[in-house]
Parts: structure tokens; sequence; C-alpha cells
């Protein structure tokens, strides 16, 4: 018969998140009794190299403004185990929380899938939650979103002196660990870099979701750097100042692409600092040591 760590091991409360990556899992471990989020991630046997990207870049990251890494493992089930090990869990989870329209899993694995789980510090809620909760404008108190970003632009600065560049920069990558202290994570598709200008990549992303975050270079597959990540973190401060409808984030996203501006930002420090992360020339955009020495986040 086959064992599963992970079930083995924790006691799942719910599942957090799911989409083409995989899944989150916020699960109790049997032993500490301590509460993680744990990510399952499926690949096939030729691309799990590619796949443990992410906890060797985890790994050796070691930083507040990250969510913490703590174990990883490899599970290989028997053909269609995993299926029916869902829908029993499922079950579960359902009957716990006595909601049967509550949970979902889609079964985006094969019968040959390897998993790989990820042990992660619990976080409370992404700041893609509290934007869709917070649409009054009053609620973007801009000194408070101006500390938030701050952390995020210092985590950044963190991973590209690593020689680390994110890619996937977006509000559901940025955690609440608590009231005010934000968390960077998801760093599945971050890649190293040699040099900063010369980073050259092949790996592109086609969901829209993520796509709404990229450069233009990015978009258009070109070349890229670090200053990617500057262009994203633009657009981020754009949402943390102003509340704005599905359909407008995405009209007003495409004009900074183009190299247009926008005149919702009231505040003009603020669009003057967005201004400059959002530059077409990546060269022409600051890196994230600039950003944090600008008089802006000072």
């Amino acid at each position: 018969d086959y064992s599963s760590k992970f079930l083995s091991e924790f006691c799942v409360q719910k599942i957090r998140g799911e989409g083409g990556f995989g899944c989150v899992f916020e699960a109790i471990n049997n032993i500490d009794r301590g509460g993680y989020a744990v990510k399952r991630v499926a690949v096939d046997e030729i691309h799990i190299e590619k796949a443990l990207r992410e906890v060797r870049a985890m790994a050796k990251l070691d930083h507040c403004g990250i969510v913490r890494y703590h174990s990883t493992w490899i599970e290989r089930p028997p053909e269609g185990w995993q299926h029916d090990s869902d829908v029993e869990m499922l079950k579960k989870i359902q009957s716990a929380k006595r909601r049967l329209d509550a949970f979902s899993l889609q079964m985006n694995y094969s019968d040959k899938s390897t998993f790989i789980y990820i042990q992660m510090q619990l976080c409370n809620f992404s700041l893609a939650d509290w934007l869709n909760n917070n649409r009054d404008p009053s609620s973007r108190h801009i000194p408070r979103m101006r500390s938030w970003f701050k952390q995020m632009v210092a985590v950044v600065d963190y991973i590209h002196d690593k020689n680390i560049i994110h890619r996937d920069l977006k509000p559901s990558n940025v955690l609440f660990a608590d009231k005010d202290v934000l968390k960077l994570c998801d760093l599945g598709i971050a890649t190293e870099r040699k040099d900063d200008e010369r980073s050259r990549t092949t790996f592109t992303r086609t969901r829209i979701g993520t796509e709404l975050y990229m450069s233009p270079e990015q978009l258009s597959r070109r070349p890229y750097s670090s200053k990617t990540d500057v262009f994203s973190l633009g657009l981020i401060l754009v949402e943390l100042c102003i509340a704005v409808s599905t359909a407008q984030r995405r009209e007003m996203f495409d004009k900074f692409r183009q190299g247009m501006q926008t005149d919702a930002i009231e505040d003009s420090r603020t669009a003057e600092f967005v201004r400059k992360l959002t530059q077409a020339e990546p060269n022409s955009r600051p890196s994230c040591r600039e950003m944090l020495d600008d008089f802006f986040l000072a």
C-alpha cells in the first residue's frame, strides 16, 4: 500500500489557492501542531529539475520579507492513487466545514505525475485579497500604502542582490503575515541571472492574471533584466494608490506598457514616482536600491 508523507504528517484544513501551478493547502502538522501552507506542484518526471527551481531559490534566501521556507519532498504515487485520494480529502474537508459548495480542487495533473511538496510559513491573506475587499478610496491612505510598497521594494532589492529576478510580481504573490507586515512568495519562476542587462530567458507565461503585471519587454518575449520586476512594482503601486475595477486596471496597465501615463493618480509625488518605474526603456527605470534612496520612499 502506498503511503503519502503529506497525508501521514499533516491534517488538511482547507485549500488556500490553486491554478496552473498546482495548489496550496492550509494544513496542521500532526507532530508540532503548527499551521503551515503546503504547496503541491504536479510535474512530469522529465520536468522535475525545472520544477525544483522554486525550492532552490527559496532555500538560499533569508529575509524577513520572504515567506519562510521549511522543507520539501517529492512523492510518486501509483497511477490513479492521487485522484482517488484528493476526492476523499475533499469529502473530509467539506464534511468538517458542513459546506458542500465551499471547496473545489481542479485535478490538473496526469496519472503519471510526480508531486513536489513545499512546506512554508502560513500567512493570513494576500494583497490581492486586501485590494478586492478595500475598494473605497479612503482605504488607500498614501503613507500606509507607501510603507507597504517600501517593504516590497526592499525584498525585491534583496533578491536582485542575490542575482535573482522574480518575474511574476503581482498582488496575489504578496502575503500579509500580520496587519502591516508583508511577505513575498511564489519564487516558482524566479530565474538566476549572470549579468543584469544581458539576462535572457525563453520562459513565458500565458495566463492573463500573470500577464497583467508584466513589463512590455517580458510580454513581448524580448530579453529582459531585473528591471522587469521594477515595472511590475510600478503597476502594483498604481493599484495600491487608486481603487479600480478589473476592466479599468487592464486598460490602465496596457497604457503604461505603451508608454502612456494616467492622470488618475491625484498625488503628484506618487504619479511622478510611478512614471519613473514604468518607463518603456528598461535602462531608464531605477534599480530597487535607487528606489529605496528616492525621496518618495525616504
